[in-house]
């Protein structure tokens, strides 16, 4: 049998497209509708607004139109695929048996024959499930962002116990465990490494005298004051600490007894040259006494280099204050 001629393939894809009850429409290559037959015309009565194929569709089945449409695009043809349409938001769905074909100039004719109309229990049921799955991913959305609140105030309230577990609360320096696990750490760097490592331990002369003349806000202003003094004089990779009451630790890593005496004497002119404030017309000035200490790597200990430290500084002391001694001199 030879192939049928033009005009019977153009009339009978005429009554295919004007009898048929599948539905039939010729769109752009993004589903948005350019022409469709009778059947189709009907089944959008009820929604005139829509021009885009795709809307007909469930989620589920919208999203596998879409993708199936780009390859037609890329392939010329794609089918049969079962995809489910109605013909209004309150209908039952009915799954249709879709053919995809790209034309010459990159429109898409599409055709769904219906297959059988859903059970409509079974279609009530689908919408409640999908319901009831949109009311729940709604509230697990706000779990989870009641859950991230939740997160982000325990990890401030860590940070915060952190903070106060390390930190000194009237100077804001390192409080005395802190300082001597920064301590214990430069020591086991320099005994590893073959580094040098020195302390200071400072000590605010006749501190008590100032508490028992201006008062104890005043000595605390003191020691707030000597603190930032301390820590604006100091490099960035050293370790300032409050030790004890007036006595403040300092780890300087990578640092000689010669350097650290030479910051230690910047310390200690610093502080002399700062005037403290008692009362408005009544000012005065304290000084420190400071005590120097280089690690031996062979038998030095955190708490023996830190005595040897202290052991300089009462020497400092007792030679009149308001100066530095080096433990090895």
């Amino acid at each position: 049998m030879s192939d049928p001629p033009a005009q019977l393939i153009a009339l009978g894809s005429r009554l295919v497209f004007e009898q048929s009850e599948a539905l039939i429409a010729l769109t752009d290559a993004h589903g948005r509708l350019i022409e469709v037959n009778p059947s189709l015309r009907r089944f959008l009565a009820q929604q005139p607004e829509i021009q885009n194929i795709g809307m007909l569709m469930e989620p589920h089945s919208r999203a596998r139109f879409h993708t199936h449409l780009l390859r037609a695009v890329a392939e010329q043809y794609v089918g049969p695929i079962t995809l489910n349409l109605s013909d209004s938001l309150t209908a039952t769905l009915r799954s249709y048996r879709c053919h995809m074909a790209a034309t010459a100039d990159a429109q898409i004719v599409f055709l769904a024959e219906p297959i059988a109309a859903l059970d409509q229990h079974g279609a009530e049921q689908y919408m409640q499930v999908v319901s009831d799955l949109s009311t729940t991913t709604h509230t697990l959305q706000k779990l989870n962002h009641a859950l991230g609140e939740k997160q982000r105030a325990l990890e401030d309230a860590l940070a915060k116990i952190e903070h106060i577990a390390r930190i000194d609360d009237l100077t804001q320096l390192l409080n005395r465990r802190s300082i001597v696990d920064k301590l214990d750490e430069e020591i086991w760097r320099a005994q590893r490494y073959q580094g040098a490592v020195s302390v200071l331990m400072i000590d605010i002369d006749h501190f008590k005298t100032v508490n028992d003349r201006y008062g104890h806000t005043v000595g605390d202003q003191v020691l707030r004051g000597c603190a930032d003094l301390m820590r604006g004089s100091i490099r960035a990779t050293d370790y300032l600490g409050r030790y004890g009451g007036e006595e403040f630790l300092c780890v300087l890593p990578t640092t000689n007894e010669s350097s650290a005496a030479d910051l230690a004497e910047r310390l200690r002119s610093h502080i002399e040259g700062t005037s403290f404030v008692a009362a408005e017309t009544v000012t005065f000035s304290v000084t420190i006494s400071i005590g120097v200490a280089e690690l031996d790597a062979r038998r030095d200990t955190p708490e023996l280099l830190i005595a040897h430290a202290d052991n300089a500084l009462y020497r400092a002391k007792a030679d009149g204050r308001n100066r530095l001694v080096c433990w090895r001199s």
